[in-house]
């Protein structure tokens, strides 16, 4: 990235984010658009394998909270995936990934603690939701708020950080090395995607574990 395009990040980091969100509807139509064959192809064996992937996670997480839960870890993922793909664009504004710029990884982690949040609201009710916050752990909420800058820093700094080995060593040796760094950075482009979704995940099981052990605890005590 040259230094020119400094004071405009922002607006591209927006606009890159709604590009991939538009690409997302998109797929998302075309995906509904027709009914699924009797023999599916590859496309559809793909996109089945991961919606059945999600909605059994969310089913370990909540069996009656499926329609919540398994389109909100699937956006994410898709939301965070298609993101760091940018980088492989050869177009020069579009190869910049939302999720190199801390801004957009810390409203992507204030996404994923306020879902949770929301999330176990509509399943267990407002009071039970926002007793979390506060109990059995006083200081939930300062836990809460270190787990959103915990995920945001964690995805910054793989995504920035490749992100800016790639520009270093591009420098330097600009023949044959950015090709093998480029290489090695798809691992976390892959793998970030799904360690955030996962930490997500656990973050509200623990939510919903906790207000089953606080009823069970209720329960015998009564």
């Amino acid at each position: 990235m040259t230094p020119a395009l400094g004071p405009h990040l922002p607006a591209i980091v927006v606009g890159n984010f709604l590009i991939v969100a538009a690409v997302l509807l998109a797929l998302g139509k075309l995906a509904t658009a027709r009914a699924p064959r009797e023999l599916p192809g590859g496309v559809q064996n793909a996109a089945e394998a991961v919606l059945d992937w999600f909605v059994g996670q969310a089913r370990r997480l909540h069996p009656d909270g499926v329609r919540l839960i398994a389109p909100f870890l699937a956006t994410l993922f898709l939301l965070i995936l298609l993101s760091n793909l940018l980088a492989l664009l050869p177009v020069p504004l579009l190869r910049i990934p939302p999720t190199s710029y801390y801004g957009a990884t810390l409203a992507l982690a204030l996404v994923s603690v306020v879902g949770v949040l929301v999330i176990d609201v509509r399943l267990r009710g407002p009071k039970a939701g926002l007793l979390h916050l506060v109990w059995p752990n006083p200081l939930q909420l300062v836990t809460e708020v270190s787990h959103a800058l915990s995920l945001s820093l964690r995805l910054y700094g793989n995504i920035g950080g490749e992100l800016i080995v790639g520009a270093l060593v591009t420098q330097a040796v600009p023949w044959g090395a950015p090709l093998l760094v480029h290489a090695l950075g798809l691992f976390p482009v892959a793998i970030q995607p799904l360690v955030f979704t996962l930490l997500t995940a656990n973050a509200l099981a623990i939510a919903l574990q906790g207000h089953r052990a606080a009823g069970a605890g209720t329960e015998r005590s009564a």
